[in-house]
């Protein structure tokens, strides 16, 4: 059936001739419409269907048939029951329903499946058709597909989203404006950064918004856009109405457009860089401040990239170098230095940077061409790090320490080393010890330790002052060592002692050759003060391992072969033995008992007669001090009065003797018939102590002795020492009625001008004279008795052991002797009873 057939009922054909022409004359016409409607129909790019008033399919076009799927004649007949789904088929009955209320027509967006599966947007559009009565007839239709459309609408949709969201996710404003800086559009999700509220900046231009110079810096960025198509990195500062001042950096593009006609528009994003740009000018600041002081540092201070290229250096190393920033900066080591000094700063970079930390050196630097002066820098390296860690050069920071290196030195002089004569100090000495035996052990090597000590420089030092004193110890130092072998250490250890480490000995006589040698060297005169002075040394020397593998043991043992050598007679060297060990120790031993013997009344007087050689009758006695050991016995004084001198306690005892001496010589005096004189030892520390004459007169008050009851004994070193203060206290005591005698005279440093200035009354000779058989020392004695007889002084020999000694003496003119041919030392109960019973003998004064 035909789309007109089937919308409309024709009328039955009248019976006669004419009513059947009419007839086909009408229906050719309708042919011929329906043929018209068909090929336009076919034509009709969109799809076309028509339906009778029950929704039945009654034709459709060529394209509905391709959308559907379906050819003409599977879709006549059916409905959209028939030929959807049944979600779609219901929409179109709906829609049907709808469509008298909608006048007849309606257009609706709905889905449709393809013929190929795919779902396809598009929009029904429906006309109802009336019949001839005015009934619904049916309905025609098409179809508009509006996939893309819905797609593009969709994909310009998600486009803006994306663009606004971009717009609010961003804290910058965004501007539109034209050419002449007038605000289009605005955009920001930060409206207080705007100078003005967003209606009051439209229609306005940057001029009547901003300031003029920030208005001249934005436009000229405006006009960079707008011909060469982009201006970024311009900075302008806006005050905001909330009074604030706040910076913001302009990226400008010219807006593209698909119109050539079309306007110029320009985008300018402007972000805000307040806190940005305070943070640049704090550090901006901080490098200000941080170039104020490089400019002021005494040190030198530089920065190198990792090529080795020079940043920045201060004026420091301008001065230094002789060159100047400008001609610095730029250039490497190997353009500035010679090719040597270029590569070891090189070096010394790449340590840093391999190191990652700090590398200190001292580097030596010619900073003058002209004079060539020389400094010694300390310098300091340290990789330089950037925010992420990365090493990206080198800071260099050097200091002139050349004074402080000389001050460090003369630090290390005063520290280590004899300022007067440049020698090896004792804690020098110490640590070279040590070192030396160290090497001794790892090496299987002997060595040797001697100790020197100058003979009698005290009594140079004395006479001659210490100036001409200091001179001796130079020329002493000079000459030791002269004597020993290159690598040998020579050190004073102080005073006049002197010590000499001698490593690698490799035969037995090596140490006794250098000791030889160092006696020789003194033999020769020392010039001091313009006089020339003959001085010897005594040489203790210990042997690593043979004495001992300590330190501190073999410093020891040489000192005491040194006073073994000093006892001998000086002028000499010994070696350490293992006696000198006992002896020392023995030495100590007696040392601490000694202390205490005084007060545990250990210690007492003996007296040994003196009498007169032509009647024998005793006359006085001379106090011999004696010390009763509670365990070692009695102890002769040869024993214990050299520690008492060493140790200084000779004061103590002296003041001790001399109490009992004045105490013994007033019993004996008590009767008042014949003096009898006591004789008391004075040693020459107990000169040198101060307040001797005044403690002398306190005992003889407490103990109602009287001077002339005493003889005070002295050695002729004493007259040596301190000739004035001596002289003086001697002439005191002479005054005093103390008479004064020479100990063992002809012995020391006998002198005729001593006996002539000091106030001597007698003269000891020694025993030594009297002992010996020699002829010699006959004629030295007759010799001593001559001059004390032109002299006017006495004479008393010691040690008279025989009646030949007796008479020999006698016969040449000494008035007095003691000794063992007269009686031994007694102790106080029988010396008072042997004078009691000689005052007692017919013969003034008795005899022995």
């Amino acid at each position: 059936m035909t789309l007109s057939q089937s919308l409309q009922q024709p009328a039955l054909p009248a019976r006669g001739h004419d009513h059947g022409r009419n007839g086909e004359q009408h229906q050719n016409a309708a042919i011929d419409r329906e043929a018209l409607l068909e090929a336009l129909l076919g034509a009709f790019p969109l799809p076309v269907f028509y339906q009778n008033r029950h929704g039945r399919y009654l034709g459709c076009n060529r394209a509905f048939e391709n959308l559907l799927g379906h050819a003409r004649e599977e879709i006549i007949g059916k409905t959209d029951a028939d030929l959807n789904p049944e979600h779609q088929a219901e929409w179109h009955l709906a829609q049907d329903a709808a469509l008298p209320e909608r006048g007849g027509a309606c257009d609706c967006e709905t889905k449709i499946t393809t013929a190929g599966g795919t779902v396809r947007d598009v929009v029904v559009n429906k006309v109802a058709l009336s019949g001839k009565d005015g009934d619904a007839a049916g309905a025609i239709g098409a179809i508009v597909d509006v996939t893309e459309h819905k797609r593009a609408e969709r994909d310009l949709k998600k486009a803006l989203e994306f663009a606004e969201g971009i717009i609010t996710a961003i804290p910058d404003v965004l501007f539109e404006v034209d050419e002449d800086g007038r605000y289009l559009q605005v955009w920001t999700r930060n409206p207080e950064l705007l100078a003005q509220q967003k209606e009051m900046l439209l229609g306005r231009t940057v001029n009547d918004v901003l300031a003029p110079d920030q208005a001249a810096i934005a436009m000229e960025a405006l006009r960079e856009a707008g011909k060469e198509g982009v201006a970024y990195g311009r900075c302008i500062c806006i005050g905001l109405p909330d009074g604030q001042m706040r910076w913001f950096e302009l990226s400008v593009a010219r807006r593209p457009s698909a119109d050539p006609a079309a306007a110029t528009t320009l985008l300018a994003l402007s972000r805000d860089i307040t806190e940005r740009k305070q943070a640049e000018d704090a550090i901006n600041l901080v490098r200000m401040q941080l170039l104020s002081v490089l400019r002021t540092m005494p040190d030198m201070v530089w920065v190198k990239d990792m090529d080795g290229v020079y940043l920045l250096c201060n004026h420091a190393f301008e001065r230094l170098t002789g060159l100047a920033e400008a001609d610095v900066v730029g250039k490497t080591d190997f353009e500035l230095f010679d090719i040597e000094r270029a590569r070891f700063f090189r070096e010394s970079d790449k340590a840093a940077l391999e190191a990652g930390e700090c590398i200190l050196s001292d580097e030596e630097w010619v900073i003058s061409r002209e004079n060539g002066q020389s400094v010694l820098l300390e310098t300091r390296k340290v990789p330089v790090v950037d925010a992420g860690g990365g090493v990206v050069g080198v800071l260099g920071v050097a200091r002139d320490v050349t004074e402080l290196n000389v001050s460090r030195q003369k630090i290390h002089q005063m520290a280590f080393y004899d300022p007067l004569t440049s020698l090896p100090n004792r804690s020098l000495f110490n640590d070279r010890l040590r070192q030396m035996i160290t090497s001794a052990v790892s090496r299987g090597q002997r060595a040797g330790v001697a100790l020197i000590d100058i003979d009698h420089f005290k009594v140079v030092n004395d006479t001659m002052g210490h100036p001409v004193g200091d001179q001796l110890l130079c020329q002493a130092a000079a000459r030791l060592k002269a004597s020993v072998r290159d690598y040998d250490t020579v050190a004073r250890l102080g005073g006049d002692e002197f010590a000499i480490l001698l490593p690698d000995i490799r035969q037995g006589d090596d140490l006794g050759r250098i000791a030889g040698t160092i006696l020789e060297r003194f033999k020769e005169g020392f010039l001091l003060d313009g006089k020339e002075v003959f001085i010897s040394c005594s040489v203790g020397i210990a042997l690593y391992p043979d004495d001992s593998a300590d330190v501190n043991d073999l410093v020891k043992y040489a000192d005491s072969a040194m006073y073994l050598a000093k006892r001998s007679g000086r002028n000499s060297f010994r070696f350490y033995s293992k006696d000198l060990t006992a002896s020392a120790e023995e030495r100590m031993r007696l040392e601490s008992d000694l202390r205490r013997a005084i007060e545990r009344g250990e210690l007492e007087l003996h007296y040994q007669p003196k009498v007169l050689l032509d009647s024998g009758a005793m006359i006085g006695s001379e106090a011999l001090l004696r010390w009763r050991h509670p365990v070692m016995g009695m102890i002769p004084p040869v024993r214990f009065i050299p520690v008492a001198e060493d140790t200084g306690l000779i004061v103590e005892l002296g003041r001790w003797v001399l109490r009992e001496a004045c105490q013994t010589a007033a019993e004996l005096n008590a009767d008042g018939g014949i003096p009898h004189k006591v004789a008391i030892n004075l040693s020459v520390k107990q000169f040198q102590s101060a307040g001797l004459i005044k403690s002398i007169a306190e005992i003889l008050e407490n103990t109602g002795c009287r001077a002339e009851w005493l003889e005070i004994e002295i050695t002729e070193s004493l007259l040596l020492d301190q000739k004035d203060e001596t002289l003086q206290m001697l002439s005191e005591l002479r005054s005093m009625g103390f008479s004064i005698a020479i100990d063992d005279f002809g012995t020391g440093y006998s002198a005729l001008n001593y006996l002539a200035r000091f106030p001597i009354d007698t003269l000891k000779i020694d025993r030594s004279f009297i002992n010996s058989a020699d002829k010699r020392n006959e004629e030295l004695v007759k010799a001593i008795l001559s001059i004390a007889r032109c002299l006017g002084q006495s004479v008393v020999a010691e040690g008279v052991e025989t009646a030949e000694q007796a008479a020999f003496l006698a016969a040449n003119g000494c008035g007095t002797a003691q000794g063992f041919l007269y009686s031994k030392a007694l102790p106080k109960t029988e010396i008072m009873a042997l004078w009691l019973g000689s005052s007692m003998g017919e013969s003034a004064g008795g005899r022995l």
